[in-house]
């Protein structure tokens, strides 16, 4: 509680405004859904399966294709069977997933399964998935505050060495124009420690951005401003921050009809946000001030 009530007035000290963002459209009809993609055309959700319990190989999990307005048109899209996937991305005709400890690689067209590496050795918690490039992605090990890089060449991994430790290593997003990936943790200890950085892939030091922590998950850049999901406590009090680029010591908290219930790893659509709501099994459809930038 005591971390709770500071964080709340950290909190308060950096506030620059709450946004006039609202939630235009919440589909339910999910288990525990922690991850959302598009390729443009449709949008595809992890779902984790009927217990809340990312780690389990119970083989209920699954992937959902759905139009652009949140509509299930396939509930099982993916064929081969998935305990807990989280982190999504999608290059070239491929869906990548994190499955507990393993990436699969999913014929886009087809959902049969191309190829996987295995991690099991390494984690059992692959989290996050972000496409550098053709040949390149990177990954979360959230169990082990670790990033590794991918080699789609020759399906190998290793791990991306910091100068900080990342407690609870949780979203990324690829910033190629500063040779940077933006990050967020987790936390440790099931404290809401987590903090927001990035690192610089030049030499890999990590450069934290605010002092704000939190239980974050999703992170996404769009039109300047870096956006993060916070669950905030374990109960239906999530919310998404805002936070200028340029101006990191500006941040806003992007208004919404009501709590999200674990607001996990989102994209941004045509200043749309598309958050799935981890704990409640829902996906909330919420529109951006297009200019929140400007104010920050």
């Amino acid at each position: 509680m005591k971390n709770l009530i500071q964080i709340s007035l950290i909190f308060c000290l950096f506030m620059a405004t709450n946004t006039n963002a609202q939630t235009t459209k919440t589909v339910t009809g999910f288990n525990h859904v922690e991850s959302v993609a598009t390729d443009g055309k449709f949008i595809y959700a992890a779902d984790i399966g009927k217990e809340l319990n990312p780690t389990a190989k119970d083989g209920d999990g699954q992937i959902l294709k759905l139009d652009k307005k949140g509509k299930i048109l396939d509930a099982t899209f993916v064929k081969e069977k998935l305990d807990a996937p989280k982190g999504l991305a999608i290059n070239k005709e491929v869906l990548y997933i994190n499955d507990i400890d393993r990436l699969l690689a999913i014929d886009l067209k087809t959902g049969t399964k191309l190829y996987e590496i295995d991690f099991s050795k390494d984690t059992s918690f692959l989290n996050d998935i972000v496409v550098w490039d053709n040949n390149t992605l990177y990954v979360s090990a959230t169990d082990k505050n670790k990033l590794y890089k991918v080699n789609l060449i020759d399906k190998s991994y290793s791990e991306i060495k910091t100068d900080v430790t990342i407690s609870g290593i949780n979203g990324l997003f690829c910033y190629k124009k500063a040779s940077r990936i933006y990050v967020n943790g987790f936390g440790s200890d099931n404290k809401p420690n987590g903090i927001i950085g990035f690192i610089n892939l030049k030499d890999n030091t990590f450069t934290q951005i605010t002092s704000l922590q939190g239980y974050y998950d999703g992170i996404f850049i769009s039109k300047d401003v870096l956006y993060v999901s916070n669950w905030v406590a374990f109960e239906k009090k999530g919310i998404i921050q805002g936070i200028g680029i340029y101006n990191t010591n500006r941040v806003a908290k992007i208004s919404t009809s009501e709590a999200i219930s674990g607001p996990a790893d989102f994209i941004i659509v045509n200043d749309q946000l598309i958050v799935p709501a981890m704990m409640s099994g829902e996906i909330h459809f919420i529109k951006l001030d297009s200019d929140l930038s400007l104010k920050l």
